[in-house]
């Protein structure tokens, strides 16, 4: 059987199933946050590509609301006057002490982003080898709904490989994924977590696409993956991401 055959009506079910996956799976991610902060007694609230936690009263507190509004009409806080920055500095200080946040509460709302995805590739991962034993000659829909789950992971191989880019075209050091954070948070080279979780998701996706994806499928769903995660990533944070969430 010729390897790089492509199959077409499998091309476009595939890359549809990328494109959900794409989105389901940042969603899914911001929920694995969301879990953990409200376990902790925290408010939230999720957006297309992020979520916010904080305490009960926080967003209707005064000194928050004059701290919002000042970043509202300039573009950041190196923009603002030396007064500006003051009053801002100022502004920021009462709010933590009205509002203290254990440190290790930020350890662990971030970690429960990381650890959604995870277990989410693991949960699939079992089913497949669940069903090993009980698979018939080709793949029901579970086995490929499993597949796409446990290819979950490859979220933290892009994160990583985004940020080793950005790092050697742009030269930029400062890294605001999670997996940065836990690492600089766990006192860590901030590249450590982001490495680890990356050649994990390596190792898990490689195994999944020529281990389990059947042979005369594999040319086709690796191509799908391409086109269907990025125009999945492209219209979720470009436009259906917003739209939904305005």
């Amino acid at each position: 059987m010729n390897f790089f055959k492509m199959q077409w009506k499998w091309f476009w079910i595939f890359s549809l199933g990328f494109f959900f996956t794409t989105i389901i799976g940042t969603q899914t991610h911001e929920l694995g946050h969301i879990a953990v902060a409200e376990s902790l007694g925290y408010e939230t609230t999720l957006s297309y590509g992020s979520m916010n936690y904080n305490f009960e009263g926080f967003a209707a507190d005064a000194d928050v609301i004059t701290w919002r509004k000042m970043f509202e009409t300039v573009d950041g806080y190196e923009n603002f006057s030396a007064a500006e920055k003051i009053k801002a500095n100022n502004l920021f200080k009462k709010i933590e002490t009205k509002f203290p946040k254990p440190k290790n509460h930020s350890l662990y709302v971030t970690i429960g982003g990381p650890a959604q995805t995870i277990l989410t590739c693991f949960i699939g991962l079992f089913i497949l080898a669940y069903r090993s034993r009980n698979r018939e000659e080709n793949f029901k829909i579970i086995d490929w709904v499993a597949v796409f789950m446990s290819l979950f992971i490859l979220r933290e191989v892009f994160n990583t490989v985004m940020a080793a880019g950005s790092y050697l075209i742009k030269g930029a050091n400062n890294f605001s994924g999670d997996e940065f954070r836990i690492s600089t948070q766990l006192g860590f080279n901030q590249w450590t977590i982001p490495i680890m979780t990356a050649v994990l998701g390596a190792i898990i996706a490689s195994f999944v696409i020529f281990m389990i994806v059947p042979r005369k499928y594999r040319f086709t769903f690796i191509t799908a993956g391409f086109l269907g995660s990025i125009v999945g990533f492209i219209l979720w944070f470009n436009y259906l991401g917003p739209w939904l969430f305005s």
